[in-house]
């Protein structure tokens, strides 16, 4: 969190419980600490945090109403700890592009650097996407694209171990053939590979593909 985002926490959860809080000042908490904000119409603000939903309004006077205030007591205390310490590899790849994801756990602040975005559990991970470029021959086709994610791991990340996360199984299965090309061509970033898992990419998060890996490595 920044640090006026850190003294509107303390206000919040400190005692006793604040009556002067401004809306917009509660509005921009949400919007550095949640997962998700949305302003819904009639002055309702949801917000997501770590798998929990609240709803607050707005109050004519421009102020928190202290049930609000006790609404986001809750649900603060209901939000975990940080998952892990140090820093998780994990490729999240399908048949058009791979995303190379090095997450800091410990990390709650972004830093400013080329390849840096803010994932939704507003932890800092650095990115770099291999993208797929399709050819005729679609079999040598992925064993090139495959090939450009071996050398970007080794470019970007030498001699550390990594997740590879797949989206489906079957023939769609693409982590599965991605880790045998591995095996074939590339054995010495193959051998980094601690776990391989499917996750529904389509529609997977950041803060998703960072659990998926995570939950990966602890099997």
């Amino acid at each position: 969190m920044t640090t006026h985002a850190d003294k509107t926490y303390a206000r919040i959860t400190g005692s006793p419980a604040p009556r002067d809080l401004e809306w917009t000042e509660f509005i921009s908490f949400w919007q550095d600490r949640a997962d998700q904000v949305e302003q819904e119409t009639g002055d309702r603000l949801a917000v997501k945090l770590n798998g929990h939903r609240e709803v607050f309004r707005r109050q004519h006077d421009g102020r928190v109403s202290i049930e609000d205030i006790e609404r986001a007591r809750h649900l603060l205390a209901a939000t975990p700890e940080p998952k892990g310490h140090g820093d998780l590899l994990a490729v999240a790849i399908d048949a058009e592009h791979a995303r190379i994801f090095d997450f800091d756990l410990d990390a709650r602040t972004v830093s400013d650097t080329e390849h840096t975005v803010a994932d939704e559990d507003r932890r800092a991970h650095h990115l770099r996407t291999v993208e797929r470029h399709t050819g005729h021959d679609d079999e040598r086709d992925l064993k090139h694209f495959f090939d450009a994610v071996a050398e970007a791991l080794r470019s970007t990340a030498p001699e550390r171990s990594f997740v590879v996360i797949g989206h489906g199984s079957g023939k769609a299965d693409v982590a599965a053939e991605f880790v045998e090309r591995l095996r074939a061509a590339h054995a010495d970033v193959a051998a980094r590979v601690t776990a391989l898992t499917e996750l529904d990419l389509s529609a997977a998060s950041d803060a998703d593909i960072e659990a998926a890996a995570q939950a990966a490595v602890r099997l």
